[in-house]
C-alpha cells in the first residue's frame, strides 16, 4: 500500500525518453478509490509529461462486496480537472482494447499524454457491432450506442459498468418513447475539454461545435437529458449545460454499503427504476 511510490515511479519511467532517449510504456495498477493516496505525485509527473497508462479497478459501488472503504465516488472529477491525463471509461472490452491502443500511441506521440482507465470487476454481456464507425466518436468521448430519433423527447446518457441498465430501461421504455437515444460516454474528461475548446474558438471568431454539441444537437432544445455513472454524478450532469437542455443526474454522492449489485443500484438510485422515474420527471417538467 504504497500509492504514492507507484506514482513516483510511473514519472521516472515515464520520463525515459527524455532522459535517455529510449522510450518505455509503464503501466501501473491500482484500485480506483486509492489514487488520491499519490495525488501529490500523480499530479506532478503529469507536470513533468510522464508518459504511462494508469489502469484502476474496481471503480464504484459496482465492487458491491468490500463496502465504502474500496468503492470509489469521485476521481472522475480528479481527472476532468487533472491536465496532461487522459480519462477513459468503457464498458465493452471492445472498447477497451480500442483505448488501450490509443493510450500506447500517446505515449510515443511528441504530443500525447498519459492515460487513466477506470475499469470494472463486473462481468458485461457484450454486444455486436455491425460496423466499426463507432470507433472514432469512442475515441474522442462517446458515442450513440442507440441512434435518437428525429421527434426524441429524451436521451439516456450512461458511462461504464452501468451501461447494462441504460440498456434495459432503453428497451424497456422505446415502446411508448420513440426514438429514446442511448449515448455511451467513454471520456467525460475528454468531452469537457472539446466543449470548453469550442467556446474559446468561438470567442476567438472561430465557429466549430464540439463534439459532444454535435452529437446533443440530434435532439431537440427542449429534450430531458438522464445521465448514468457509478460515480459523482457531477461527472456527467454539466452535459446539460451544452445546449441548454434540462438535466436529471444519477449517481453516486455518498460513501457505499456491502450488498449485491440488485440492492446497492436499487438504493443508490443506479436502476432501470430509477432511469425511468427520472425520464418520467423530466417529460412532466417539459409538459
Amino acid at each position: 500500500i504504497a500509492e504514492s511510490n507507484l506514482f513516483l515511479m510511473l514519472a521516472a519511467a515515464g520520463l525515459s525518453g527524455d532522459l535517455f532517449g529510449e522510450r518505455l510504456f509503464p503501466i501501473g495498477t491500482l484500485y480506483d478509490p486509492f489514487i488520491a493516496r499519490g495525488l501529490d505525485a500523480l499530479n506532478y509527473a503529469c507536470y513533468q509529461d510522464a508518459r504511462f497508462l494508469l489502469v484502476a479497478t474496481p471503480s464504484g459501488i459496482t465492487l458491491g462486496p468490500e463496502g465504502g472503504a474500496h468503492q470509489s465516488i469521485n476521481p472522475p472529477l480528479i481527472a476532468l480537472g487533472q491536465p496532461g491525463l487522459r480519462h477513459y471509461e468503457p464498458a465493452f472490452a471492445d472498447e477497451l482494447a480500442l483505448m488501450m491502443e490509443e493510450a500506447f500511441r500517446l505515449i510515443d506521440d511528441p504530443a500525447g499524454e498519459s492515460t487513466y482507465l477506470r475499469l470494472s470487476t463486473r462481468a458485461v454481456r457484450q454486444i455486436e457491432r455491425t460496423d466499426d464507425r463507432w470507433k472514432a466518436d469512442a475515441l474522442v468521448g462517446a458515442y450513440w450506442l442507440r441512434e435518437p430519433g428525429p421527434n426524441a423527447e429524451a436521451a439516456i446518457l450512461a458511462m461504464g459498468a452501468v451501461i447494462p441498465e441504460a440498456l434495459a430501461a432503453h428497451d424497456e421504455l422505446s415502446a411508448d418513447l420513440p426514438g429514446l437515444g442511448l449515448l455511451a460516454v467513454t471520456s467525460p474528461d475528454l468531452l469537457h475539454r472539446g466543449w470548453t475548446a469550442a467556446q474559446t474558438a468561438r470567442w476567438q471568431g472561430r465557429r466549430e461545435p464540439s463534439h459532444i454539441e454535435r452529437l446533443l444537437s440530434q435532439l431537440s432544445t427542449t429534450a430531458g437529458l438522464v445521465t448514468l455513472c457509478d460515480a459523482a454524478p457531477a461527472s456527467l450532469s454539466w452535459l446539460g449545460g451544452v445546449l441548454g437542455q434540462r438535466v436529471a443526474p444519477l449517481g453516486v454522492d455518498r460513501f457505499g454499503q456491502t450488498g449485491s449489485l440488485a440492492d446497492l443500484y436499487a438504493a443508490y438510485r443506479l436502476d432501470g427504476n430509477a432511469i425511468t422515474e427520472a425520464i418520467a420527471e423530466l417529460l412532466l417538467q417539459n409538459g
